[in-house]
């Protein structure tokens, strides 16, 4: 236990710096997707594996629920790690891989978006996922952390999260996750014309 104090504080160190490097231009661009999704009536189909399917369920819940005000369209986000009857039986008769390319092959529509959440980058089934959408024509959306991996390299907008510890990758992931929806929630609450960026974030929706 004497180690602790050390630990804990590289751990909040590689956390903060992985945090300041997140490059902001690419934040606008994915929020610039999520409203133009909200606008037009689509839904966001959101996918990861082990925490980041977590993540999938945490944000399907702050992007729908979090940003919903009175008088501005609903951001529907649908977690894709959330089903998991459906999961089971299409890795099982399937292949695990396809779990989340099968689902956006039943539900995707022109005007969706797709958000793959990889520390990694390189899960198959998130990329089967990214390859799936593109073809269609669907933006993808990534959150990747270590090297990116190959989301980083096929996802139209793929915001890098540059650690290699899963907890960092993940922790830096979930607060990146919260910005855009309590931006949205904040803008909205304000009466703001249309959906754009307002200034600051608003009050946490978790």
């Amino acid at each position: 236990m004497d180690d602790f104090p050390r630990f804990m504080a590289e751990y909040h160190d590689r956390l903060v710096t992985a945090l300041r490097r997140v490059d902001a231009k690419r934040m606008e661009a994915v929020l610039a997707v999520l409203l133009r999704v909200s606008q037009g009536g689509g839904t966001v189909y959101v996918a990861g594996n082990g925490g980041s399917a977590s993540l999938s369920d945490h944000s399907a819940c702050d992007l729908s629920k979090g940003t919903h005000v009175d008088g501005h369209p609903a951001l529907r986000t649908v977690s894709l790690a959330s089903n998991a009857a459906l999961i089971t039986a299409i890795a099982n008769d399937v292949a695990y891989d396809q779990i989340f390319r099968r689902q956006l092959e039943y539900y995707l529509r022109d005007g969706d978006a797709v958000l793959l959440v990889s520390a990694s980058g390189s899960s198959p089934n998130v990329v089967e996922a990214c390859r799936y959408a593109r073809k269609r024509g669907v933006p993808t959306l990534a959150f990747v952390g270590f090297d990116g991996g190959e989301l980083l390299r096929i996802a139209d907008y793929a915001i890098h999260v540059e650690v290699d510890n899963y907890g960092n990758a993940e922790d830096v992931h979930k607060g990146l996750m919260h910005i855009h929806s309590q931006y949205v929630a904040h803008n909205r609450s304000q009466g703001q014309a249309g959906d754009r960026p307002g200034p600051r974030p608003g009050p946490d929706q978790a």
